[in-house]
């Protein structure tokens, strides 16, 4: 019994020795927070998209503290978040350009032509694996939804197999960017002109029509009759400069096809 009770001492002492040990160093080393972290990471969302090129909103604002980020760094909370940080650390906060995703497809499930029944695992990474699923073009979204799975703001809907961003909702953090394994959805600012090309198809024109009724053809139509020279056709797709476009919409009025559209 004796030899139980003198381990049971040693231990208790050794571990009320390392105890204290603990504590003074934990004094001596402890740094201490910024009490304007806690400020900022008020300020922010929450959501951890990483937009903002970090890995969480804490991580953020401690970099924001450091000096290490920009007080209009988060692209999710836009100018009204980038004014509040402002003025917790004194400072300008300067203008945040924000953006909205947009799809650069615009095709329902009626609308284009299927190659064969796929019959294997629903998401769009599995589908562009397997040679694009049943999807005859090979430009085109998927349908499966793997962007709406990634939004956290709850910006994205499938409908009739095509993702339609509520433009109120979306942030612009680029979660959908990331997930869409055909990169046709793309942040835009939309400042200089509201129509875009809803198609991301290469294909030469009879080849583009066959699979897809709304895909662009490369008639060159919005090139020809654009005013302000701000359509070209590249690559058998059609293009706008948004430093020339003028907002007049006859491009999107000759596209026979429907391929250009107004967004917002």
């Amino acid at each position: 019994m004796s030899s139980i009770l003198i381990a049971t001492i040693s231990m208790g002492g050794l571990a009320a020795f390392f105890a204290v040990m603990l504590s003074i160093v934990h004094e001596r080393f402890k740094v201490e927070e910024d009490p304007r972290v806690e400020e900022i990471l008020s300020c922010l969302p929450g959501v951890n998209c990483g937009a903002c090129g970090f890995a969480s909103c804490r991580s953020l604002a401690e970099a924001i503290v450091k000096g290490e980020a920009a007080v209009n760094s988060c692209v999710a909370g836009g100018s009204s978040v980038a004014e509040k940080i402002s003025r917790i650390m004194g400072v300008e906060s300067g203008s945040v350009k924000k953006k909205v995703a947009f799809v650069r497809c615009g095709a329902t499930l009626s609308e284009r032509s299927k190659k064969a029944t796929y019959q294997g695992v629903n998401t769009c990474r599995a589908a562009n694996i397997l040679m694009g699923a049943d999807t005859a073009c090979l430009y085109g979204c998927l349908g499966f939804g793997d962007c709406e799975e990634a939004c956290l703001f709850d910006a994205i809907k499938m409908v009739e197999g095509l993702p339609r961003i509520d433009l109120s909702r979306c942030t612009g953090c680029g979660r959908c960017v990331e997930v869409c394994p055909r990169g046709i959805i793309v942040l835009d600012s939309f400042e200089n002109t509201n129509y875009r090309v809803k198609c991301s198809s290469l294909d030469r024109g009879k080849k583009a029509r066959q699979v897809c009724t709304k895909s662009c053809i490369a008639c060159r139509r919005c090139e020809k009759s654009c005013p302000y020279e701000a359509c070209w056709v590249e690559d058998n797709l059609a293009h706008i400069d948004p430093r020339n476009c003028q907002l007049c919409g006859i491009c999107s009025m000759v596209c026979p096809t429907g391929a250009i559209v107004k967004v917002g």
